[in-house]
């Protein structure tokens, strides 16, 4: 069993961003920009693209990064079997990219640790930001993580953005708990999750996260047709990988929602859980619309 998170690299909670995205916001610095077109498949049902399918821009970036003297280190066999791990990521869309338009992608090094390196990314419009992400990788071998190799500091080094980075805090302790959610969404794991690091993807962990919120809102608005409404749904996600997501298993996306005092929307604070495990963590932050009354209470798509 490989634990995936790195005490030294964990990012914070709270809205995701909202104080860590000046340095991302600025297409200059950035050394690697690529250009993509978003799919019919990355739309939701107003025409825009998801928080989702931005992940999965974002881990295209990530996976397409040029690390030239690291790959010739691995063909030649001078570094033992290693996988490289996603460990936690945090996306914010600032604003909906739309079909049928060009954008650029942006990526770069914020931080490089001891076993552990962090992507900063945007999505431009010109040079309009629309989206911003950043994530923890953990490079690890068969015993736990392990250091980086020389030759993979100088290719990243080669792509560090100039900005100040801090030592962010852990989550609490409590957000491992299973009692601590009031709610809970079901699920069963599909082979099409499964990436070539024979675990879940990222990508899938996310939509599912995604989905116990949805539930939850259409559960509160009496199960329309066609689900809640695209605007209701979170424009940022911060998301933990705790530990490795198997296949075939089954899984309880738990769920607890609060009001945010500061910016009137709703967090959505969700654990991944097998049986009492918790194996991620990921925080949600979207509009409140209609659900700004009193009461954000279990419904019946919900079990204990």
């Amino acid at each position: 069993m490989t634990v995936m998170s790195d005490p030294a690299t964990v990012l914070p909670a709270g809205p995701s961003l909202a104080d860590d995205a000046g340095g991302l916001l600025d297409a200059a610095p950035f050394p690697v920009l690529r250009p993509v077109t978003p799919r019919y498949a990355d739309l939701g049902g107003d025409g825009r693209v998801t928080t989702v399918a931005l992940a999965r821009w974002f881990e295209e970036a990530r996976v397409l990064a040029e690390l030239p003297r690291f790959r010739r280190l691995v063909e030649d066999g001078g570094f033992a079997p290693f996988r490289i791990l996603l460990a936690a990521q945090r996306i914010h869309r600032l604003e909906a990219p739309v079909h049928r338009a060009e954008y650029r992608v942006a990526t770069g090094v914020r931080r490089i640790g001891g076993s552990s390196y962090s992507y900063g990314h945007a999505v431009f419009d010109g040079d309009r930001p629309v989206a911003v992400s950043d994530s923890v990788t953990v490079l690890a071998t068969g015993s736990g993580p392990s250091g980086l190799p020389d030759a993979l500091r100088e290719d990243l080094g080669s792509m560090v953005l100039e900005e100040p980075g801090g030592g962010p805090p852990r989550p609490e302790a409590s957000r491992r708990e299973r009692s601590r959610y009031p709610l809970a969404h079901p699920l069963v794991t599909r082979i099409g999750d499964v990436d070539t690091n024979r675990h879940v993807n990222n990508v899938a962990l996310l939509s599912w996260y995604a989905d116990a919120v949805a539930a939850w809102q259409s559960a509160r608005l009496g199960d329309p047709d066609g689900g809640p409404p695209e605007e209701l749904a979170p424009s940022a996600w911060e998301v933990q990988y705790v530990d490795e997501v198997a296949h075939p298993r089954t899984y309880d996306v738990a769920l607890a929602v609060d009001r945010e005092t500061a910016g009137g929307g709703l967090h959505y604070r969700a654990g991944l859980f097998s049986g009492d495990r918790c194996v991620g963590l990921a925080d949600g932050f979207g509009a409140a619309g209609p659900f700004t009354g009193a009461g954000l209470g279990p419904r019946s798509a919900y079990r204990r």
